[in-house]
């Protein structure tokens, strides 16, 4: 049994679960989920543009719909800048078919928004992501994003 390790301010430790190719799709969901749920509305086309980069072309497109259907207009509305940090992760069963599951726990921040007052604390809201990965050409994309 491997266990995950975490670094100085409780993040996870990347490179620490045992299967090599899991492993690899577990460090693509950690790098990618975060880009994918921060964005900044004074770049919000450099933001997707990023976002997507790390996911499969089927669900980059899903993902662009969503985002141009309901985040681009209130993130815009509300001067918004959303921030995320992976608090830990781990494999969920084994990789078959070049699929694997990641469950990813993920803090997001609400870091500037005009309904924001200035002097009010951070919003931090953690939650926990389904992402299924899929290897494509070599290379681990994100397949699919769900919370719970």
């Amino acid at each position: 049994m491997t266990t995950p390790g975490v670094q100085a301010d409780g993040s996870y430790q990347v490179g620490t679960v045992p299967d090599r190719d899991a492993a690899a799709a577990l460090k693509a969901a950690v790098e990618t989920l975060p880009v994918a749920v921060s964005f900044d509305y004074r770049s919000l086309d450099a933001s997707l543009a990023k976002a997507t980069a790390g996911m499969t072309p089927r669900f980059a497109t899903e993902f662009r719909r969503i985002f141009d259907g309901t985040t681009r207009a209130k993130a815009l509305k509300e001067e918004t800048i959303q921030s995320s940090l992976v608090r830990g992760a781990g494999v969920v069963g084994s990789v078959e078919d070049d699929r694997v599951t990641c469950l990813v726990y993920l803090n997001q921040v609400l870091v500037a928004s005009k309904l924001k007052k200035a002097d009010s604390p951070l919003k931090v809201l953690q939650n926990r992501v389904r992402v299924r990965m899929q290897k494509v050409d070599g290379v681990w994309k994100v397949d699919g994003i769900e919370p719970f």
